[in-house]
């Protein structure tokens, strides 16, 4: 598989970054860093699941990204999704223990929800294209993905 921003032609993403979804993530990612910075230190646990799953998202889906087999992909991309929902659980509880302000808690639940929209896409994209032609990757993930 080629790697790098080089080869962006005929719409073929080369580089996790250049992807919506993983930016989305991303950014979410920095928000959940931003948000938890002023819980207690009795609460230090709960802010540390939370940027663990968060940023977790983003290093399995570059670890997937850069797999030999479609179907590698496909499962990295079920933990992402796996590690968001915990994410959110996190977030959920860390607002009912007065940590975090519910408000700001509700307003990037649904970036969340928005990106895990964008990853069921990607997924069944993928998961079609597996049924189509097989668990190879032919060379990097196309773009309307």
């Amino acid at each position: 598989m080629e790697t790098g921003i080089a080869n962006m032609e005929k719409g073929k993403l080369t580089d996790i970054e250049d992807m919506p979804v993983y930016r989305a993530f991303f950014g979410l990612a920095l928000e959940v860093e931003r948000i938890t910075s002023g819980c207690k230190s009795e609460f230090r646990w709960l802010r540390g699941q939370a940027l663990r799953s968060s940023g977790s998202v983003c290093a399995n889906m570059a670890e997937g990204f850069f797999s030999q087999y479609s179907t590698e992909y496909v499962q990295a991309l079920y933990r992402c999704r796996r590690e968001a929902y915990e994410t959110i659980t996190h977030l959920r509880y860390a607002a009912r223990v007065d940590q975090l302000h519910a408000d700001a808690v509700d307003r990037i639940v649904c970036h969340y929800n928005e990106a895990l929209q964008q990853l069921a896409n990607l997924i069944a994209s993928i998961e079609r294209k597996i049924t189509e032609r097989g668990k190879s990757k032919v060379s990097s993930v196309s773009k309307s993905s």
